[in-house]
């Protein structure tokens, strides 16, 4: 056989990724990245190229690559489901629709009730069930009706304090095991939305009127027999852009989404027909959702229904178009998505109504599948993406602690706060920290795969156009897992592990990256000559220094931590690795304490090896060893100093200095990466900075600069106002400003250029 592709079997494929694993540097420490294993890869990725071409398959196969088993420790394994039962006049369903939730065999939910002026006893209802299950249940009644459904979604969502959401309409009801088949699914933390079959039902609730695949025969008879799992991007691509999957609320159990925009979209609030279906748009973007067959929903269908009693009126027309503005401000669809769009919203009409489509309506919809003045032609990829910002991956190497992995996190943050569609990938090479875990929105899907020979099939289903890594062995792996098999723009930030690596491993990997990588980005102007001589154009280069967030910082009070106001408290948070300088940390505190009376103070901040190796010093009074604290500006707030004695080599834009700056608190640390830059001010520095010894922490001059700060009260308030005047440097607006350029720069060359390869989608 001349090449791997003429393997027929998948199982010999699939042996030789086991045999060349073991080669390879799957699972390296995140200081130690051990890239001396390269040259196994391209054996590897010859049988990866196989497995991926093998694993091209439909759809129904995506479930297979995530990651299962047990709930992770971020997750519950029973989470908390807040039905919310929204009522205005259906006194006549409300005691089935009540009985059905209180069967239910899940019990682990909360039931808030929403009366909406009723006029027809449904609030003497309510009440009395209320009454008799007061442990799980709250009753919110509006005085006047608020005259909009979804401002009633609005109030129950906000008032649920459950993981899970379920819009139990007042006039369905459903099988006893609904929420028993459906909760489940969101162990994958990919899942923003699983629904079940929706039957619908006569007004008395004993005829079946339609079933899902008569109303839904576009995914086929057979896709609703068993269950599956699919991204959003290819539902809204297959049927959601023109045609609700989800045909009732009462079928769906969705993620509690803290904080997001849509909630507050007037637009949202104006709906009558549409909005559960504008919401889920929304609510879904960037994830994965399921559907389970087992979970019945019953759908009454009679005259007061507003879906029913609204179809075919120009209302129903507005909404629909506006649905169809908002598939494409928010997926990336193509111009036959626009031309199907068009007809079906004509036909729409036509099916119910004689006379034309009124003139502003008829514009709207010619408007859909035309391009603007002065755009790119209909057929270029970049009509595709007008008004619509990129679909962004994030993966990171595992969610611990470190600058390259908690930044990633960051920059997903902000990215979804500003409009993007943003995916976060666990690469998952050491076990997910819970701290590090809940720093990620939870807006924001994770997802975590069985393996990551499936990327390819991930990033194709979920419509990724850019793929951003911060770790050279993410680099590294997904570049020998996508090369010259999927169709993505790679751009890479370098934390400093390149520097670290020496010249014969760059040249080692010059021939991957340079030719894969479309942009590079750094934080540290150290970091950029290994990124050269990776063999990355100097154009394709952009240093963007590291940023914090706009989250309040609210200072941990010290009487929590054993502290007195008088005490001067000092903070270190880093990695707990030998490198940071933990142990010179300790040390420099203890001469400090020697040559004053003040009670001196350390705060130590972080997890690892190196706070068990100094397990000795746990019982030392003045210093307290706090674990991970996601908050550590809060800590920093609480400090009168923060400190970094680091020797690590591949040191560059510490963000725990950011963090510390932001806070107002000065920082005293090693003069080692960009740490002098970083503090400086048109003023003087926002700290101090020490020069290495031989490579070494010299214990006494740190000790000696603390001791500056302790007896010069000037000097520290003097210090604490450059800090707020340095954090400027840092802000997130300015990293969101940056990397969107960088995004735009990698998806005009991919449009200026034909394509790697054509992806399925």
């Amino acid at each position: 056989m001349s090449s791997l592709g003429t393997f027929r079997p998948v199982h010999l494929a699939r042996r030789l990724v086991r045999k060349t694993r073991r080669f390879s540097f799957l699972h390296v420490r995140p200081v130690a990245p051990g890239l001396h294993d390269l040259l196994f890869l391209h054996l590897r990725r010859r049988a990866i190229v196989v497995l991926q071409r093998l694993r091209s398959q439909p759809f129904r196969s995506l479930p297979a690559i995530f990651r299962s088993g047990e709930p992770s420790a971020h997750s519950h394994a029973s989470p908390r489901v807040s039905v919310v039962v929204p009522c205005y006049n259906h006194a006549e369903f409300l005691e089935q629709r009540l009985k059905s939730i209180v069967a239910q065999t899940y019990t682990n939910l909360e039931v808030i009730l929403l009366d909406d002026a009723s006029s027809d006893g449904s609030l003497a209802l309510l009440q009395r069930f209320r009454e008799q299950h007061p442990d799980i249940t709250r009753l919110l009644a509006n005085d006047v009706n608020a005259g909009s459904p979804f401002s009633q979604w609005r109030k129950g969502i906000r008032a649920a304090s459950g993981d899970l959401i379920w819009i139990a309409e007042s006039d369905d009801f459903c099988a006893p095991d609904f929420l028993e088949k459906l909760v489940p699914h969101f162990r994958n933390e990919g899942v923003m939305l699983a629904f079940g079959t929706t039957q619908f039902v006569s007004e008395d609730g004993k005829r079946t009127v339609w079933t899902l695949p008569e109303y839904l025969p576009e995914l086929g008879a057979r896709i609703w027999k068993k269950p599956f799992v699919e991204s959003a991007h290819q539902l809204v691509w297959r049927v959601w852009n023109y045609k609700n999957l989800v045909v009732n609320a009462s079928g769906a159990l969705f993620r509690r989404v803290e904080g997001t925009p849509v909630l507050d979209d007037p637009t949202w609030l104006s709906l009558r027909m549409c909005g559960d279906w504008y919401f889920y748009l929304h609510l879904i973007r960037a994830g994965l959702v399921a559907y389970n067959p087992e979970a019945i929903n019953h759908y009454r269908q009679h005259p007061s229904n507003t879906s029913v009693s609204l179809h075919g009126s120009e209302r129903d027309l507005q909404e629909h178009i506006l649905l169809a503005e908002t598939d494409f401000r928010l997926y990336a669809l193509s111009q036959d998505h626009r031309i199907h769009l068009q007809h079906t919203l004509v036909q729409r009409w036509e099916q119910h109504r004689s006379e034309a489509i009124p003139a502003p309506l008829k514009a709207r919809i010619d408007a859909l599948g035309s391009a603007e003045p002065g755009s790119a032609g209909l057929g270029s990829p970049e009509s595709g993406r007008r008004g619509r910002k990129a679909n962004v991956m994030i993966a990171t190497y595992a969610l611990i602690p470190g600058g390259g992995e908690i930044l990633p996190i960051r920059l997903a943050n902000i990215l979804h706060n500003a409009g993007y569609a943003v995916t976060m990938l666990n690469c998952r090479q050491y076990p997910s920290d819970p701290g590090i875990r809940s720093m990620l929105l939870p807006g924001i899907p994770l997802i975590e795969l069985e393996s990551l020979e499936s990327l390819s099939l991930l990033i194709q289903n979920l419509g990724i156009e850019i793929l951003h890594t911060h770790h050279a062995w993410v680099d590294v792996s997904f570049c020998e897992l996508l090369q010259g098999i999927c169709d993505v723009q790679h751009v890479v930030t370098s934390h400093g592990m390149y520097d670290t690596l020496g010249p014969e491993r760059l040249n080692e990997l010059r021939p991957m990256l340079g030719p894969w990588v479309t942009q590079a980005t750094y934080v540290a102007d150290n970091n950029r000559p290994a990124l050269l001589d990776l063999g990355i154009a100097p154009e394709r280069l952009s240093k963007i220094p590291n940023a914090v967030d706009d989250r309040p910082i609210r200072p941990v009070p010290r009487d929590s931590l054993g502290l007195t106001d008088e005490a001067f408290v000092v903070c270190l948070v880093s990695r707990a690795i030998r490198e940071k300088g933990w142990e010179e940390a300790i040390e420099a505190v203890r001469l400090a304490r020697a040559g004053t009376t003040r009670d001196v103070q350390l705060l130590i901040i972080g997890e690892g090896s190196e706070r068990h190796r100094l397990r000795e010093h746990a019982a030392t009074p003045w210093i307290h060893f706090l674990g991970l604290q996601p908050n550590s500006r809060d800590f920093f707030a609480t400090a009168d100093l923060g400190i970094l004695p680091s020797f690590f080599p591949g040191e560059s834009q510490p963000l725990t200095l950011i963090e510390c700056l932001a806070a107002g608190t000065p920082y005293l640390a090693s003069d080692i990466g960009e740490i002098t830059t970083m503090l400086t001010t048109p003023e003087g520095l926002a700290g101090m900075t020490i020069p290495l010894e031989r490579g070494r922490v010299p214990t006494m001059a740190f000790a000696k600069a603390i001791l500056a700060y302790v007896e010069d009260p000037g000097l520290l308030q003097q210090h604490r106002g450059l800090a707020r005047l340095a954090t400027g440097k840092f802000s997130a607006k300015s990293m969101l400003e940056a990397y969107g350029r960088i995004y735009d720069a990698a998806l005009a060359e991919a449009d200026a250029a034909a394509p790697r390869l054509i992806s399925s989608t």
